[in-house]
């Protein structure tokens, strides 16, 4: 018996020229549920159809969309021709919903199905991967909205193309959006040479062993060192360990042959440098991605205390805020930081001389990644000539690190939901300031500090105000800690409940004028050490550096730093970052001739001509350290306190009758 078909059809029409033919939509047209439609040749949306499916949709050729989709909760979409080795998904309105998507191209020698470049092609269930090939064109991206496991079906594979560092002293962070039949994937089964783009049939890249250091970017596939290749599990959280990184390839012969960890999961990342010696630092090399599309949640199990290296595992970009903040709700699982690798060495396989350090994301911002890694001081490349923040949404086969809240761990999850189409650029990059953020998760303004220090290095820290969702101590989601610590550097002290990390992301309440914000500079090169903004975001306050050594507010601007001379030492208490002068702080200050002091014999000997009473005396060393507090409660004009402290220059804070004032001393 056939089955019933039951169409609303408002003007659908068979347009023919010559040996070309097409079904063109120009008004509605709607499938019903129970209905079979099948269309032999080229399906046409045009710009005033609306497309309906809630039966079952069966496209033999190309599927062009002009016009409006309207997603369904039934409903089936076939691309299932047994003639047409290609069908294009292609047409100016590029965002297309189907309910069911089924690839079943059986043709002989078949391509399968190409999604035009810029689609967004969402599939609110299942895929059935059947016969014939997916080919996500350029900047295309498959979306999958459900929710729990992946309900895809079928072996056919996927493709996406992906480019990174060409150069063969860089390291990229890679994770995979495809996997293998077994569920996981190596790396050697899922990636293919890629230099011509957008292909159906992509040749496996090629691997070298021994001693071969370098790929080679002139072979036909290309050829990568497998030297290089690592994956990074559970780790200590310890930026230069290495028994927590597992190679993926025995380079032990040429070519190289699977490790014993080569599987890697999805949501799983990995670690591969270029083809390329040759290849300058902007250089990049495509890569393909064939396998199985990931889909549905994932699981990464992290322990307390320990790192690992992740990725997006979807042919989409992955929103890291709805990522973050699945990982943090309730009982945190993550720090709510990612970790970006950013490698700018062009010239080196020794890792003390590399030029690279981690950027950092979170909810609060973001901030550059440091030229002061304290293993890279004598890098011949000091200076970062690109410097990337990251952005909201992460790339397509992106990999990142993550560090488990401190005191738990858990399950890292990655789901459908976190999954979201935006191409790289302004909100995407590919591993300043970014106005995008702007008001969103709370944060209302930021401001970026640079450090600078005598060896040309720069740091970067920001803070961010917020509506009153992140505190002045540690939050999961809008608190950094410091990837990397150089040897002179600055960063961030908060109440993070004894942790005591630095941090090169605060965020805090809403701004108050007399806010202070306590940095840490730490100084291995004596020498002329700088503080200044980098940037500002909806922030027009002036802003200063507060020396509480010497008692004094210095201005700070893009270009008008606070500059220092620094001995060695780490100066935790002297300077903070604040937003108003000395003489806007609420304390008066004494006249200059008032006291005089001076220290020898174990006593610091104060003159007070003037009988001023003294509450309180406190004494600092150099670095800001408080060495000694009193409080003689006195008004007598000699006042003798006893010192047994080392020979060196101190500052003495006296306060008094509602006023203070700073003095620096040499005890003898």
């Amino acid at each position: 018996m056939k089955r019933k078909v039951n169409l609303l059809i408002v003007a659908l029409s068979l347009v023919m020229t010559g040996a070309y033919a097409q079904v063109t939509n120009e008004g509605t047209l709607k499938i019903e549920s129970g209905t079979d439609m099948v269309v032999m040749t080229n399906y046409h949306n045009t710009s005033t159809g609306t497309h309906v499916n809630e039966g079952n949709f069966h496209a033999k050729a190309d599927f062009i969309n002009d016009g409006t989709i309207t997603p369904a909760s039934t409903g089936h979409t076939y691309f299932d021709s047994s003639s047409n080795t290609l069908q294009k998904l292609t047409g100016t309105n590029t965002a297309i919903t189907f309910n069911n998507l089924t690839v079943n191209n059986t043709a002989a020698s078949n391509d399968g199905v190409e999604v035009d470049s810029g689609f967004d092609l969402t599939v609110t269930n299942t895929l059935n991967m059947t016969s014939g090939k997916l080919r996500l064109k350029d900047d295309a991206m498959l979306i999958q909205t459900h929710t729990g496991a992946t309900s895809n079906t079928g072996t056919s594979h996927l493709l996406i193309d992906q480019d990174g560092a060409k150069n063969a002293y860089r390291y990229n962070y890679w994770s995979s959006p495809v996997h293998d039949a077994a569920g996981t994937y190596r790396v050697q089964n899922v990636l293919m040479d890629g230099t011509t783009p957008n292909q159906f049939h992509p040749t496996l890249v090629d691997y070298l062993g021994g001693t071969n250091y370098e790929g080679d970017a002139t072979s036909n596939p290309i050829k990568l060192s497998g030297f290089w290749f690592y994956k990074y599990i559970d780790g200590v959280i310890n930026a230069y360990n290495e028994q927590d990184w597992i190679r993926l390839f025995d380079v032990s012969t040429n070519p190289p042959t699977a490790s014993a960890g080569a599987d890697i999961n999805p949501a799983e990342g990995y670690i591969m440098k270029g083809p390329d010696a040759g290849a300058s630092y902007s250089d990049r090399q495509n890569y393909t991605f064939e396998g199985i599309p990931n889909d549905g949640d994932y699981v990464v199990t992290i322990s307390a205390n320990k790192e690992y290296l992740v990725g997006n595992p979807y042919a989409s970009a992955l929103d890291a805020d709805a990522f973050i903040n699945d990982n943090i709700s309730g009982t945190a699982v993550i720090d709510g930081t990612i970790y970006f690798w950013h490698h700018w060495s062009t010239n080196t396989h020794v890792y003390t001389e590399y030029g690279g350090g981690y950027a950092t994301y979170n909810l609060s911002g973001t901030a550059a990644a440091a030229t002061l890694h304290a293993h890279f001081v004598n890098s011949t490349d000091p200076t970062n000539p690109d410097p990337i923040v990251p952005k909201r949404y992460i790339p397509v086969g992106q990999g990142f690190v993550v560090r488990s809240a401190t005191t738990s761990g858990g399950n890292i999850i990655f789901k459908n939901s976190q999954r979201a189409f935006v191409r790289e650029g302004a909100n995407s990059v590919q591993f300043g300031p970014d106005q995008a953020y702007l008001n969103e998760n709370g944060v209302m303004s930021r401001v970026y500090l640079a450090y600078l220090n005598p060896t040309g290095g720069h740091r970067q820290i920001t803070l961010a105000f917020t509506d009153g969702v992140a505190t002045p101590g540690f939050d999961y989601g809008y608190d950094g800690i410091i990837p990397e610590e150089g040897d002179d550097d600055m960063f961030f002290r908060i109440d993070d409940n004894g942790m005591n990390f630095g941090y090169v992301i605060q965020g805090t309440g809403l701004y108050h004028e007399e806010d202070m914000f306590p940095l840490t500079i730490k100084v291995t090169n004596p020498g002329l050490h700088m503080i200044q903004l980098d940037a500002r975001e909806n922030f027009d306050h002036p802003t200063y550096i507060y020396d509480r050594v010497m008692n004094t507010t210095s201005k700070i601007d893009t270009d008008f730093p606070f500059e220092i001379l620094l001995d060695s030492g780490v100066y935790e208490n002297r300077f903070y970052l604040v937003f108003r002068t000395i003489e806007q702080m609420d304390t008066e200050q004494f006249d200059t001739d008032t006291f005089q002091v001076s220290a020898e014999n174990d006593n610091i000997h104060l003159l007070n001509p003037e009988n001023v009473r003294i509450d309180r005396i406190r004494v600092y060393d150099m670095l800001g350290k408080e060495v000694l507090k009193v409080s003689p409660n006195t008004d007598a004009s000699t006042v003798e306190i006893p010192f047994y402290f080392g020979e060196s220059t101190y500052v003495i804070m006296i306060e008094g009758e509602g006023k203070t004032i700073n003095l620096k001393f040499i005890n003898h």
